[in-house]
């Protein structure tokens, strides 16, 4: 066997380098930094704030750690938004973090009691941009409701008055929340699930039962959406309860709602 000049190999080896040290360079022209994107609101928790009173506010969405500012579209009443901290937020097991957010922005809101009623709209800033225009319900402290645990069967059902909007969330795969109220004989009842409107993971089915539980109405779905709505005269003077669950059994931080319960003007 022919042996190679050491010449020969010096040549060889450094042809080989030289070939490495493109690559290497190939590589690193590829990695480019990626540019800063703007923050991304997901969901709000809860969905809706109460009028006349400072609220506790979680925003959660994506790109949300170096948030800076927190501006509603209606100016013609001044309220304040004082941004107290900003993090990573936990995803929920089988949850996608695109829908349902890896950051948070906790903030307290205080509305004044001359605050209009009804949806606003606001926008989160940073470094970075401007997030798109997202809702909040805004409501009378006398109106909004909180849920209160435990409400999980007929027998523990938490009564509420007709006219009332109660924030809730489903907490837990499996989970029920039953609510009653009273109403009169002829008059004409709607039960209303805002919920995938705000960003919630809820696909929300309603169920409305007599003093007996027998099903008097159910719903699943409604104009065109995973919110549901149920519109009842109701039979005779009496309790009715009104029972309201995840379509597909699962719950979490994320399943939040408003179920609104009115007397339909006829």
């Amino acid at each position: 066997m022919r042996r190679l000049g050491v010449p020969l190999v010096a040549a060889i080896l450094a042809l080989c380098s030289g070939a490495l040290l493109e690559v290497k360079g190939d590589d690193k022209e590829d990695k480019k930094p990626q540019k800063p994107e703007p923050p991304q609101v997901c969901v709000t928790l809860p969905l809706a704030l109460r009028i006349g009173a400072t609220n506790q506010f979680t925003i959660r969405g994506l790109n949300l750690t170096n948030v800076t500012a927190l501006q509603f579209t209606n100016t013609s009443v001044a309220l304040t938004a004082e941004i107290k901290a900003t993090s990573k937020a936990e995803v929920p097991k089988e949850s996608d973090a695109k829908k349902v957010g890896d950051t948070q922005v906790e903030v307290v809101v205080t509305v004044p009691s001359g605050f209009p009623s009804g949806t606003n709209w606001f926008t989160l800033a940073s470094t970075s941009g401007v997030s798109e225009l997202k809702p909040v319900v805004f409501l009378p402290a006398t109106q909004l409701v909180s849920e209160k645990e435990p409400n999980g069967s007929y027998g523990q059902a938490q009564s509420i008055e007709l006219g009332a909007t109660v924030s809730g969330g489903i907490k837990e795969s499996g989970d029920v929340d039953v609510y009653q109220f009273s109403g009169s004989a002829g008059t004409t009842v709607s039960a209303t699930i805002r919920a995938t409107t705000g960003g919630s993971a809820l696909d929300s089915i309603l169920t409305i039962y007599d003093a007996a539980n027998r099903i008097l109405a159910s719903n699943d779905d409604s104009a065109g959406g995973p919110d549901s709505m149920i519109r009842l005269r109701l039979p005779k003077t009496g309790v009715y309860r009104i029972s309201l669950q995840d379509a597909h059994d699962r719950g979490g931080l994320t399943h939040v709602y408003l179920l609104d319960v009115q007397v339909v003007e006829e």
